[in-house]
């Protein structure tokens, strides 16, 4: 891979489609959600936020003619509303293998944007076969993966290099007392957004804990106090560029939260706080690669950092209609030229993002 650098965009860019140059690329895009990649038919919760990312991705990456797409699609989804006709979608049935059939479609295709959840390993297993092939990966590499997709490893590396995290400790029903004052909050180590999280508020939910165990590995974390945010940015080789700065909508349901979106470029990024922050995270994992997503916690000037996810987050459908520029176009030049684009000063353009029925 080229050694990363950084370039200008012009104050006055516009986005012309004209500055990529790589004749007819073969790019294939799995959304695991609605590639069958669960094997059984998705939630319509899920298919929904899947399908917003993808959506937006296609629309992103159908701007650059040199490109040659092709879209797995679990056969019993009906096709977007907003399908290219340029594109080809390759089903995958009732019965069929999803693995199997990424790693064909995989063998005629020049490059590889995987977007699927941390969970039980699923996108470090899908990054791991592409870089097995030689193909190009369009998003981190699985070893940058690994350490993002575990709560604890996360945290341990951030912690390291001395950069503000929630404290994250594995939970085990040998836990006798919780080691941080109630309320805590228990999750699972790899789980994605508010999957799996459940609030334990005092001592007595503590005790039912130890009775009714938890699955799989889970962690806990302190409940924080603050404004719930994210970060877009773009990586490589140490260095971070911030897209933007986002406000989730996160709200506590009983025992748990609930996302019901996010609004895109909500807060200045000239705010110097925020792009430090992201530099100091890419030098701690100097292994993310173009789009990752950064989810922390704002109290005044202090920022703690949640989680990494190293793929594209529910924030990106609104990143164009915010910054008027093509984020997966900056992708691809990154993968091209090796080099971050240094923006320009952008208006502060707040873009809702819901979950439709429709793309």
């Amino acid at each position: 891979m080229p050694t990363a650098g950084v370039y200008d965009l012009s104050a006055e860019y516009v986005d012309n489609g004209d500055d990529f140059q790589n004749p007819t690329m073969k790019v294939l895009v799995y959304e695991y959600i609605t590639g069958s990649g669960g094997a059984e038919m998705p939630s319509p919760s899920l298919a929904r936020e899947g399908d917003a990312m993808l959506g937006a991705l296609i629309d992103d990456l159908t701007e650059m003619p040199d490109l040659s797409l092709s879209v797995l699609r679990d056969s019993r989804l009906p096709k977007p509303v907003r399908a290219h006709a340029t594109i080809a979608w390759p089903t995958i049935g009732l019965g069929d293998d999803a693995f199997d059939r990424f790693t064909t479609e995989l063998g005629q295709t020049d490059a590889v944007w995987p977007i699927a959840p941390e969970t039980a390993g699923i996108l470090e297993g899908l990054c791991q076969t592409v870089e097995s092939t030689g193909k190009s990966l369009l998003t981190s590499p699985s070893s940058a993966v690994r350490i993002a997709a575990s709560k604890h490893a996360t945290a341990e590396t951030l912690k390291g290099q001395a950069i503000p995290v929630v404290p994250t400790v594995p939970w085990s029903p040998g836990l006798n007392a919780s080691p941080y004052p109630f309320p805590v909050v228990l999750k699972a180590d790899d789980g994605v957004g508010c999957e799996q999280t459940r609030i334990i508020r005092n001592a007595e939910q503590w005790d039912d804990l130890a009775r009714h165990p938890a699955g799989r590995n889970c962690v806990l974390q302190p409940l924080i106090d603050g404004e719930p945010l994210s970060l877009s940015g773009l990586f490589a080789q140490g260095q971070a560029v911030l897209l933007s700065v986002n406000r989730q909508h996160i709200r506590q349901r009983h025992d748990t939260f609930v996302f019901d979106g996010c609004t895109v470029n909500a807060i200045d990024r000239a705010e110097g706080i925020f792009s430090k922050l992201l530099d100091r995270i890419a030098v701690a994992l100097p292994g993310l690669w173009g789009y990752a997503g950064i989810d922390l916690i704002r109290k005044g000037d202090d920022l703690t950092v949640l989680e990494i996810n190293p793929r594209l987050t529910s924030s990106y459908p609104g990143l164009k209609p915010a910054l008027g520029i093509n984020p997966a176009r900056l992708v691809m030049e990154l993968w091209q030229s090796g080099q971050l684009p240094r923006l320009p000063s952008l208006p502060l353009k707040p873009v809702g993002v819901i979950f439709e029925d429709n793309w």
